[in-house]
This record gives structure tokens, sequence and C-alpha cells, in this order.
């Protein structure tokens, strides 16, 4: 029954909700103010004709379960190398912020080999080099997935089978996040910085209007951009990832999107 002082209640909490016209300065000001939004953040339909839409509040509780994941069945923490061998996807930029969130240096580049990291993320988990890696953890782009959907070597780790397990209550600690870092290109492209300044560059996005606009994105960007695009969509913008094949005009139009990517690692 909805009492009185219960409607004050969720009235005063929807007033202390913080709100983010741009990029935030802090990883933790994000998430608290997504994870009190309904509304949409993370769209994605890069595997047509699946469709999957996370709303703030929940692309912050799957953020919460891959960092619960990492943490606890790869021991992550500040310091430590993890290469990300997939698309944007709506399973990946959660793992991206996870590994962020605990102090790890992400990789996204084309030359850098997976034995000189400490954990490889990956859609192709016996491709190449990849059993190279000390670690593994093998991530489905199938949209619905509850596992992997095929036999893994021995020693890689599931993540649609094991990431639900895992309390969706974001326990993020910012002394840890600060301490993270990025790389992204390859060869003499690379760009690399701390995360105050991949916020930074997430920021100048959102200025640009991206903190109140639906983006688009090609997947094929890769997690690392797509999650800085993510984070300069501020408190009230979103992401709609896609494969870069459908019309632009019937993509934008299906889902009202109002300008493309413009985040440069």
């Amino acid at each position: 029954m909805c009492t009185a002082q219960t409607l004050i209640f969720e009235i005063l909490e929807e007033i202390m909700v913080p709100t983010i016209d741009a990029a935030p300065a802090s990883l933790g000001t994000w998430a608290s103010a997504r994870a009190a939004s309904t509304s949409p953040a993370l769209t994605d339909v890069s595997r047509p004709p699946a469709r999957v839409e996370l709303s703030g509040r929940v692309l912050v509780n799957w953020w919460a379960k891959d960092l619960g994941l990492l943490e606890n069945e790869f021991s992550l923490e500040p310091g430590m190398r993890v290469l990300f061998r997939t698309p944007a996807h709506w399973r990946t930029l959660p793992l991206v912020l996870a590994a962020l969130s605990l102090g790890a240096t992400v990789l996204e580049s084309g030359d850098i080999a997976a034995a000189d990291v400490d954990l490889l993320i990956t859609d192709q988990p016996t491709a190449a080099d990849a059993l190279d890696a000390p670690e593994i953890l093998a991530v489905t782009l199938q949209t619905l997935a509850v596992d992997f959907g095929s036999a893994l070597p021995a020693g890689v780790i599931d993540h649609a089978a094991e990431v639900r397990g895992y309390p969706d209550r974001l326990d993020l600690q910012e002394a840890t996040a600060s301490q993270a870092r990025w790389v992204a290109g390859a060869g003499t492209a690379h760009s690399q910085g701390t995360l105050s300044e991949f916020l930074a560059l997430a920021a100048a996005e959102g200025a640009a209007g991206a903190a109140s606009a639906t983006t688009s994105l090609p997947a094929a960007s890769g997690a690392l951009l797509a999650t800085a695009q993510l984070l300069a969509a501020g408190s009230a913008g979103s992401v709609v990832l896609h494969d870069g094949a459908a019309p632009a005009e019937a993509l934008s139009a299906q889902e009202r999107i109002t300008r493309a990517g413009g985040v440069a690692l």
C-alpha cells in the first residue's frame, strides 16, 4: 500500500538523484546518476534482428556483477593488464567499466599479444594466440544466451554462465578506480592515458552534445571507445550500438538517433 509517507520519500529520492549534463569527474558520480534512472542508457542492435535495451539502472547492475566476477575469479587489481578482443556489445561495456573500477589497465590493441597480459576477454577464446593468455574470460555475443554455447578449453571461464550469480549492488572504490589506465590503437597509432584523461575525453564529447542525445556507434568501434561514448552520454543521453549494415535513415528513425559518435581515443 502506498502511504503518504512513502510517497514523500519517493519524491525526495527523485529530487536528490544527481544529474549530469556532461561526463562526470569520476566513475562513481556517473554510476550514481545512472543507477537512479530507468531511461535507456545503452541499446544494442548490432546483431539483428535482436534488440537489447538497458536502462541506466540495469546497466549499473551488470557493471556490479562484472566487477564481482573479475575480482573474485581473476583477483583483478590495480596494475594488472586486461586485453579486450571483442566488439562493443551490451555484455562487454559493463566489463570495461568493471575492469576500470578495479584499477586495471584496459587494453584494446591489435598488436598486443595475449601472452603479455594478465587477462584476455574475448568472444573467440580458441582463436590465434588466445590460449597463450594466462587467464581467459569467454564472452558470448548471442543476445540472451545463458552460457557460451559451445565447449570451452580447460581453465577458460564462461562469462554468461558465471556472472549471474554475483550481486548487483555496485561496490566501487574511487581510490582504486583512479589507478586505472587504458591503451587503444595499434602500431604508431597507439594512444593511452589515465582514467582521468579517459573521463576528460568523454566530457569533451558530452559537452559537444552527447550528454543530451541518442548517439549511434558501430559495434566494430570496440568496447573501450564505446565505453567512453557511454560515459559521454551523462545521465540523460544514450548510446545505440549497430552493425554498420542498416541504412542510416531507417536506423535513426527506429531508434530516434540524433547524432553519430564522436569520441576519439
